[in-house]
């Protein structure tokens, strides 16, 4: 079946225009549009991983929600606003079960960003016109507009996709979109109804888990709101999904198998960093130092030392294993060779 694409650059006519229920605290942007709440985000690709992404300004402050990708795991990130400045940005927090993560702009502290109301967004119905706002295939690196694609909802549904050989982790309902927003940069947009009222997230490049095609989908802003206050207070989200009942090694198996430490679990979401490699192991010698930081192990995200554990337990010996670092902020792919566990319990 064609797919028929209706892409559109945000250079014609009404889109450019202000919308009012966009919020801004910031002096003479009362009329802030989506061009001006929308940020580029650029950090770290390898392979078929993209360098670059996008995400939503949500608070005057400078805090940027978009999708928990590579990006903001890597531990260095650069955003850019509609007026071109650049900024670095840090992780304050994700919410797996949602995808989300929230970023902060290191700016001055007087100064102040257009953001969008979360509490003014909508729950359209399938049918509803919309428009998404993102920096697809890198078509802005400074202060040009962002690109817009029209389409419609055309459903809610629960998502089973997959990425790669990782099972995604999104646990709720989503929006599937009338319009190509599976696109290289896409994830982390803004998705409004025509009036340009904030309705959604713009989701990642993934793959149906039963069909294989590709999911055009976005997450209801009133979804992630809950979870965008709880990240800014510091605090768990309620009603947060369990972490799925996987194996995983245990501190000791792992040092075993791999001679590898992580550091303890001391915070609920401790990063993958290595905190000890074994002369002569299967980590030393595929160049895993301590220090490093886990990003990726095959096409799995890692967020925490336990996400790791889990991962490293699909696999069995005399398997090699893609593992992908992040150190001294470069990312660095390496080959892990998975060996028989030792006998030394020590």
């Amino acid at each position: 079946m064609k797919i028929r694409r209706r892409t559109l650059l945000s250079l014609a006519g009404t889109l450019l225009q202000p919308i009012s229920v966009v919020h801004s605290h910031a002096p003479d942007t009362d009329t802030a549009g989506p061009q001006q709440v929308v940020v580029k985000l650029f950090g770290a690709g390898l392979g078929s991983l993209d360098s670059y992404g996008t995400g939503v300004l949500v608070t005057a402050e400078g805090h940027v929600l978009t999708v928990a990708s590579h990006l903001v795991s890597a531990g260095f990130l650069t955003a850019v606003t509609s007026d071109g400045k650049r900024y670095a940005a840090e992780t304050v927090a994700t919410e797996p079960s949602l995808d989300a993560a929230l970023l902060k702009l290191k700016a001055d502290p007087s100064d102040q960003f257009p953001c969008i109301d979360l509490k003014s967004s909508l729950d359209p119905e399938p049918g509803t016109p919309v428009l998404a706002w993102s920096n697809m295939f890198r078509v802005a690196a400074g202060n040009e507009p962002v690109s817009v694609v029209h389409g419609v909802i055309a459903a809610s549904v629960p998502l089973e996709a997959v990425q790669g050989k990782w099972k995604f982790p999104l646990q709720s309902r989503v929006w599937l979109i009338d319009a190509i927003t599976n696109n290289s940069g896409a994830a982390g947009g803004l998705l409004t109804d025509a009036s340009g009222t904030p309705v959604g997230l713009i989701g990642r490049e993934i793959r149906h888990a039963i069909s294989g095609t590709w999911v055009n989908y976005a997450v209801p802003l009133t979804t992630l709101r809950p979870a965008v206050e709880a990240m800014l207070e510091g605090r768990k989200l309620a009603n947060s999904q369990p972490q799925r009942n996987e194996p995983a090694l245990s501190a000791r198996e792992l040092t075993a198998r791999f001679g590898l430490a992580l550091m303890p679990a001391v915070l609920e979401r401790t990063p993958a960093w290595v905190d000890a490699v074994i002369p002569g192991s299967a980590a030393a010698v595929a160049g895993i130092r301590r220090g490093d930081l886990i990003v990726l192990i095959g096409d799995a995200v890692i967020t925490s030392e336990s996400d790791a554990r889990r991962r490293l337990a699909e696999y069995r010996p005399g398997q090699k294993i893609a593992v992908t670092l992040s150190r001294d902020e470069q990312l660095l792919e390496l080959s892990l060779m998975v060996t028989a566990p030792t006998t030394d319990n020590r």
